[in-house]
């Protein structure tokens, strides 16, 4: 099961980023309850709200999956007691208590990498999702293939909005909700 908790957003006035929170998504799997990306602190009811509408408080996460260490992706990641943090060792450095993405174990999921945003950026795939964090914070980045404004790396960027679209998956994207697979074909 997958629920999008809260879709993001991203405001930005004469170029400048004014407000961002992330989207963040619950995904239940056989073995695990996983949040991918915790958003900031001022969604926090939010997120506890659509927890509680499946019966689930934060107690009840055992997984959460960072796909970057940006503050706007983590702020609520303290919510989460019980969980083990996943992100890649590129973001490691400031903060000792995550774990390496590949050693999560759950069949019913992966994690690829996809760089550009930052050189540790990862997607999530989930049956028939993909969760991509800011690889496209916003619909068009992935509907027109225009890299994230903000990226460490360009050409890395364009490759990896190539991999995902080539996934032929719905995309829930970083501060913009859900791409559906049919908008990209």
């Amino acid at each position: 099961m997958i629920k999008l908790l809260y879709e993001g957003i991203l405001i930005r006035e004469n170029g400048v980023i004014k407000k961002a929170s992330s989207s963040s998504t619950l995904i239940i799997t056989n073995n695990h309850n996983i949040i991918v990306d915790t958003s900031t602190r001022d969604m926090k009811d939010m997120i506890i709200k659509g927890l509680s509408e499946l019966n689930l408080t934060p107690d009840d996460i055992d997984v959460v999956i960072n796909t970057h260490l940006h503050y706007d992706h983590i702020e609520n990641n303290s919510l989460f007691k019980n969980a083990t943090f996943y992100a890649s060792p590129k973001e490691f450095g400031f903060n000792d208590n995550f774990e390496d993405f590949r050693k999560l174990k759950d069949k019913e999921i992966e994690i690829i990498e996809t760089p550009g945003h930052t050189y540790g950026s990862i997607s999530v795939i989930y049956k028939d999702y993909v969760i991509v964090g800011d690889a496209s914070p916003l619909k068009n980045n992935i509907l027109k293939m225009i890299p994230p404004k903000l990226n460490v790396d360009e050409k890395l960027a364009l490759e990896s909005l190539k991999k995902i679209r080539e996934l032929k998956k719905n995309v829930i994207t970083g501060h913009e909700g859900i791409v559906y697979r049919e908008e990209l074909l």
